[in-house]
């Protein structure tokens, strides 16, 4: 070969061997858009190759490729890898093409975007930072698709950048295509590269494609390519033993021979192989990366080996003046060896005009073997360059303090690193170094308190929280720091363990706290005021005691934060009984503060006000209050407390009527906020009430037997009544009384316990249903007793509008004029709180009371039910309805005939096949939709007939597709 060929050969790269398979599933993927598609393997594998030829294929079909790089020292720069990506992508923008204002956010990072933006056009400013910019980079890449977005190395992302990855991967634009790369060894333990909740859409192509070693016969196959098939077949034995199947380790090797050969003699030719194969035989398999690189390094000038050296210990992308200045060359010397660098293929280009090694595992076996003083003066020199330029990069001086020994400097850089991060807004390179340091042996108390109080005060913001979980917890018990420190993290520990993770532990560990930090009142006050919120284990008198000792300890305090926490407090059990001076005071209070913590506690107290102003039904200010939470939570400085506000904005629209694409809604929601209790918990809630109000009664249970164990855990309230009551309201559709009366039975002990009958959530109710249907009257009625005496202390319209509905029911089979009042009161109160669906049970309670109990309702009378279980899509609801409607005799309107549906599903067959979808069974779905079971198994066999299947377990799919050909809607 030669030296000609070897040249070709650096440039243009090996034959790709062994990869064919991937490669063609890569291109498949990627060319039926949008697809998501993730490239596992370890360092080494040639995740890199595999993505460079899928570019040549795809670009030569005109889709553009834009690649980010995640690295191991990233500077704080939210989003960074995603936006060099979109920037590189933003470069193919058609000259007059016009973005939608909401680029504007992502016109922020990536200031070339102005030209590009519609100014005739108001952005939406509620929308959260991150739905924002994921909306901005989505009409980007609309704007240039075909684009693939590749974004390598994803075990080195931050949070910030993996939690955007997956809001865009969720709901990809129709012309995208993601590949994500990563080593699945140097991913957070338990972690897909996206996190546990990320499922690729239905709709989108893609999938995993895992990097396994060369086999012998392809490492073969790759040197016959290289050195003639002879030389190969003897050399691939070696070669595949030296590197164990690495291909970058195979290449390596190989270019090293090449180099050899091309340096020697006719003699030294005739006994090469030999040579060779005694050369590559000497160190144990698989052979270190470190020979091969250095075998080639020792060939470089002097100046060009001491620019890769300087690359190595630099260990990111650098531009050459940088190169030069720690490797102490001239400018036009390093000109000169940068060239040669990137002819040996020692470094390469890895952005425009910064260089690297193409491998970090080439890095490693440079900086691994030089030695110590040499390695301390590279080290010394890229500092004082890091430090002397405009904008010191923070988190790579402290790299380089760290590799020098000094770690008294190293902690204080890192301080000051982590410092920089958190003023920028990018908690997840913050979190990276303090966990540094708090991981680190031998650090003083004082620096460990430091960092621990600093990662205390960012971990509440983060929606992924379980890594910050576990090292707080090593905190608490660590006895060489404070107590104060230990006790201030604790109440993080415990806002976290109940905030996030759902966890009653939570309670005793507040109440440690509170015990630890006696002598500093102002935090202790924290923890006093934090245990108002454990309803179910407290009375209100003491519940408000806390509040008294908590101003008690703050009195004198002069610090915002405190102050405003204990106003909250103080807020929310006025909230709590409905205070008539509430509203007034939450108008009030001060949206804005310089003081970040006080602004915190007041956008916490506008939540906890709203929370609970919807659990006594005053909806509309309820929802004006989340609604502002939300918003001035949208700029992502606090991302759990924008989750919470929108989940009980979720709640809303649940109790509003807007159940079209709730569920969607709910899914996103859980998706965005994958690890936070809140949103798991109330997608259950509502998914479950959903489900009962469908008839889907497998799904209902599996949904709100999920939120019944969670309410156990985290100790709730809400949760716990709400899914008591829904549970009971499936048992009653099933005409199963006696399980109804029994799974109230907690919910009903809770509510007198813990003294909230300001928020029944329809616990009373059905309680006084399902006591009237097992013979429980006298208990029902002693339980409505209770809940009116405790009416005086409260303002509550919900409650009221429950306690109308069961003195109703009460009074249905010995005062039915008296029961149509109270079904009345109840049906006006619910439609003044506006509440479509409720107001429909009372209408429809109103509606079969008229007269005696075997009187039939007037038709006309359940009109209103009718329409607001139609629209809202209630089927059990709606089937009962009618057929309540059959049995007072209504007519159906005169047709010419009835419509034929061919072999398209009825109206009715729809309803029969998303239950069996949901696999109830003959005797569910004839409960469901009020027919005989024998009717539903003549609709079954015609429903499977026209779905053209036989097992039920395929009725879902199936029903998808018909529904999706077909003609109905």
């Amino acid at each position: 070969m030669t030296s000609a060929d070897i040249s070709g050969m650096r440039r243009d790269g090996f034959t790709l061997v062994g990869r064919e398979r991937e490669l063609e599933d890569l291109v498949t993927s990627l060319r039926s858009l949008p697809s998501v598609v993730m490239i596992e393997g370890e360092a080494g594998s040639g995740k890199s190759r595999l993505v460079r030829e899928a570019e040549l294929l795809l670009t030569a079909s005109g889709t553009q490729i834009a690649t980010g790089l995640c690295y191991p020292l990233r500077e704080p720069f939210p989003y960074g890898p995603v936006l060099q990506a979109v920037g590189k992508a933003a470069e193919h923008l058609p000259r007059n093409c016009l973005l939608p204002p909401e680029t504007g956010t992502l016109a922020a990072y990536l200031p070339d975007l102005a030209p590009h933006l519609d100014d005739s056009r108001q952005a939406t400013s509620a929308m959260p930072e991150r739905l924002r910019l994921v909306l901005g980079i989505r009409a980007v890449l609309r704007a240039v698709e075909p684009v693939v977005l590749v974004i390598e190395d994803m075990h080195w992302a931050d949070e910030a950048t993996r939690e955007l990855l997956f809001l865009i991967a969720r709901e990809p634009p129709g012309g995208l295509g993601l590949v994500l790369t990563y080593r699945a060894e140097d991913l957070p333990p338990t972690e897909p590269v996206l996190g546990n909740a990320y499922r690729r859409p239905i709709g989108v192509s893609g999938g995993e494609i895992r990097l396994q070693p060369l086999s012998a016969r392809e490492v073969t196959a790759l040197a016959s390519g290289v050195v003639g098939r002879v030389a190969g077949h003897t050399l691939g034995r070696v070669l595949h033993r030296r590197s164990a199947g690495l291909p970058l380790v195979v290449e390596e090797d190989l270019l090293t021979l090449l180099d050899r050969r091309k340096r020697s003699t006719a003699q030294d030719a005739a006994q090469g192989l030999e040579q060779e194969v005694e050369f590559l035989g000497r160190s144990p398999a698989p052979r270190s990366l470190r020979e091969a690189v250095h075998e080639r390094l020792a060939e470089l000038p002097e100046s060009a080996a001491r620019l890769v050296e300087a690359a190595a210990v630099l260990a990111v992308p650098a531009p050459q003046d940088v190169l030069a200045e720690v490797a102490g060359l001239e400018a036009e010397q390093a000109t000169a060896a940068l060239t040669q660098a990137l002819h040996r293929s020692l470094l390469h280009e890895s952005e425009p005009a910064k260089y690297a090694f193409r491998h970090v595992l080439a890095q490693q076996a440079v900086y691994g073997d030089l030695p110590g003083p040499q390695r301390i003066h590279l080290h010394q020199r890229a500092h004082g360059v890091l430090r002397g330029q405009r904008r010191p990069a923070l988190v790579q001086i402290a790299h380089h303090t760290k590799a020098l020994g000094d770690k008294q400097a190293w902690l204080r850089e890192a301080e000051a690193a982590a410092r920089e991060a958190i003023s920028m807004g990018d908690d997840g390179i913050a979190s990276q170094l303090l966990h540094g340091i708090l991981g680190e042996d031998g650090v003083r108390p004082e620096v460990r308190s430091r960092a621990a109080l600093a990662l205390s005060d960012i971990a509440h913001k983060f929606t992924r929280f379980a890594h910050h979980l576990a090292i707080m917890r090593r905190l608490v018990d660590d006895a060489t720091l404070p107590v104060q420190t230990r006790g201030r993290v604790r109440l993080t520990l415990a806002a976290v363990l109940v905030n996030h993770a759902g966890d009653k532990a939570s309670y005793r560990e507040l109440m440690k706290a509170v015990e630890e930090l006696g002598p500093w009142p102002s935090h202790a006050a924290s923890g006093m005021l934090g245990a108002i919120f454990y309803e179910r284990t407290q009375t209100a008198a003491e519940l408000d005691q806390w509040v008294v000792r908590a101003e008690h300890a703050l009195r004198g305090c002069q610090d915002e934060a405190r102050l405003a926490e204990l106003e909250g407090a103080k807020l929310f059990l006025m909230s709590r009984k409905g205070d008539a001076r509430l509203w007034e005071l939450v108008d009030a209070l001060p949206r804005s503060s310089p003081h970040p913590e006080a602004r915190r506690q007041r956008l916490i107290t506008l939540y906890n006000v709203g929370s609970n102003a919807l659990n006594r039904g005053e909806d509309a200010r309820a929802a004006a209050v989340l609604h502002e939470v939300a918003r001035l939570t949208a700029d992502g400085v606090n991302p759990s407390l924008e989750c919470y506000a929108r989940t009980q904005l979720l709640r809303c629209d649940w109790f509003a009527g807007a159940w079209s694409g709730l569920e969607e809604r709910l899914d996103e929601l859980n998706t965005t906020c994958p690890d936070m209790a809140i949103a798991q918990r109330e997608q259950a809630l509502i998914g479950g009430s959903l489900a009962v109000c469908k008839g889907q009664w497998g799904t209902a249970m599996e949904h709100l037997e999920f939120a019944r164990r969670a309410a156990e855990r985290i100790g709730g309230t809400v949760c716990f009544l709400h899914a008591a009551a829904a549970t009971a309201e499936l048992h009653l559709a099933r005409d199963e009384p006696d399980k109804a009366w029994e799974a109230l039975g907690p919910a009903l002990r809770l509510l007198r316990s813990a003294e909230i009958w300001y928020k029944p959530l329809g616990t009373v109710q059905a309680a006084v249903r399902a006591g009237l249907a097992t013979g429980h009257r006298a208990k029902a009625q002693d339980l409505v007793a209770e809940a009116l005496a405790a009416r005086g202390s409260y303002v509550a319209p919900a409650a009221d509008a429950e306690l109308c509905v069961a003195r109703g029911v009460l009074e249905q089979s010995t005062d039915p004029a008296s029961a149509a009042r109270w079904f009345q009161q109840a049906r006006d109160r619910w439609r003044t709180i506006g509440r479509p669906y409720f107001a429909a049970r009372a209408a429809e309670l109103l509606a079969l009371c008229h007269g005696g109990p075997e009187e039939q309702a007037e038709p006309a009378s359940l009109d209103e039910p009718l329409d607001t279980y139609s629209r809202l899509g209630a089927t059990a609801d709606l089937a009962r309805c009618r057929h309540a409607l059959r049995r007072a005799g209504a007519k159906r309107p005169a047709t010419p005939g009835r419509r034929g549906y061919g072999e398209g599903l009825s109206p009715r067959e729809v309803e029969v096949a998303r239950l069996l979808a949901e696999g109830a069974s003959n005797r569910d779905i004839a409960q469901a939709l009020c027919l005989s079971v024998r009717t539903v198994e003549h609709h079954v066999a015609r429903t499977l007939k026209k779905l053209r299947v036989v097992n039920r377990a395929d009725v879902s799919r199936a029903l998808d597709a018909h529904l999706g050909d077909g003609p109905l809607r």
